[in-house]
């Protein structure tokens, strides 16, 4: 019983410290290196936060983005749009020398021009349930929480130990 109260109370701490890894490797690229999303090996990861891209990309589904000069039309791209100051996943429907214009999967017009230096990359695909997965642990209290539950069952766990140490210490 005390092995199995460890491991799980190990499991739980080992997800929290995977979390606090990833989270401060995002701040270390956003905040000191000043990169406007975190990158991986040259892939972007970006959390699409509306429906305007379905059924290509949900609400927060996590896309996938290759840094790439080389966009066709119908290519799914992800770019800083000066206008709303802010990053948008959208569809390519023309190119021309120096700007692209997109267009979202749920709109009637195109989006005005946008200059190719705005591209951050290509979307190449999605990690499969990580947006419900980071949504689910942004929350304070799920983080908190998994400390907390970690530390109470790695100390019972600790406890068991002891009381089966001490019983088998008292029958010799």
């Amino acid at each position: 019983m005390g092995r199995f109260v460890h491991a799980i109370g190990n499991v739980f701490l080992t997800i929290l410290i995977m979390l606090l890894i990833v989270y401060g490797w995002a701040f270390i690229e956003v905040k000191l290196l000043l990169k406007s999303q975190p990158e991986l090996f040259g892939y972007v990861f970006y959390i699409q936060e509306d429906e305007s891209m379905a059924p290509n990309f949900e609400s927060t589904d996590v896309i996938l983005v290759k840094k790439n000069e080389k966009y066709q039309t119908g290519d799914i791209i992800l770019y800083f749009d000066s206008l709303d100051s802010q990053y948008k996943a959208q569809a390519i429907v023309a190119i021309d020398n120096n700007s692209i214009t997109t267009k979202c999967s749920m709109c009637d017009v195109n989006s005005e021009p946008i200059s190719k230096d705005n591209v951050v990359g290509k979307a190449v695909g999605k990690v499969l349930f990580m947006g419900a997965i980071i949504q689910f642990f942004k929350q304070k209290t799920v983080l908190i929480g998994f400390g907390v539950i970690g530390v109470v069952l790695l100390v019972m766990s600790q406890h068991i130990e002891y009381k089966q140490h001490k019983k088998s210490t008292e029958a010799k």
